[in-house]
């Protein structure tokens, strides 16, 4: 029968750890582990102990013992079936309504020209240029448009438009 050549490989392989083997124990001697040599302990007569008593630990059932009996017949549903206390709702007086300034804003000031270059847009507001990144009262002029000009401030977005024309 011919060996493939992958048995003939593995045949070296086995062949080549033999001879390894072989000769590790021929020439180096077994190897392996060793003996210790420790000292050995003294063997001490129990009358040359001293004579100090253990220190008494309790076990555990001595420890359930001191904790008491356990009621067999507690309910375990008592603590939920006890009514609980209503929570009182103080009624806070109604909020005076306070105008939004946003809309505080759109009345106090008024759009009335755009102007814009290819680098920069203007808004005309109360009659004073206002560049983009500017802030007038709180608010942050942030968008001018054909129609308007956008404002961002606390209470969001304010669009101010431009006026008709007559």
């Amino acid at each position: 029968m011919a060996m493939s050549r992958e048995r003939k490989v593995y045949a070296a392989v086995v062949l080549v750890a033999g001879a390894v083997l072989a000769v590790d124990r021929g020439f180096f001697g077994v190897t392996g582990a060793s003996s210790a040599h420790a000292a050995e302990a003294e063997i001490v007569p129990l009358t040359a102990r001293t004579a100090k008593p253990a220190a008494q630990v309790p076990t555990l059932a001595t420890r359930l013992k001191q904790l008491g009996s356990v009621p067999r017949t507690v309910d375990l549903l008592e603590v939920t079936l006890q009514r609980t206390v209503p929570v009182e709702i103080a009624e806070l007086p109604a909020a005076t309504p306070v105008e939004d300034s946003r809309q505080q804003f759109a009345s106090t000031h008024h759009l009335s020209a755009i102007a814009s270059t290819g680098r920069s847009a203007n808004a005309v507001i109360n009659g004073r240029a206002v560049t983009v990144g500017e802030v007038i009262a709180g608010f942050t002029l942030t968008e001018v448009t054909r129609e308007g000009a956008v404002f961002s401030g606390p209470g969001g977005l304010v669009e101010l438009h431009l006026p008709p024309v007559r």
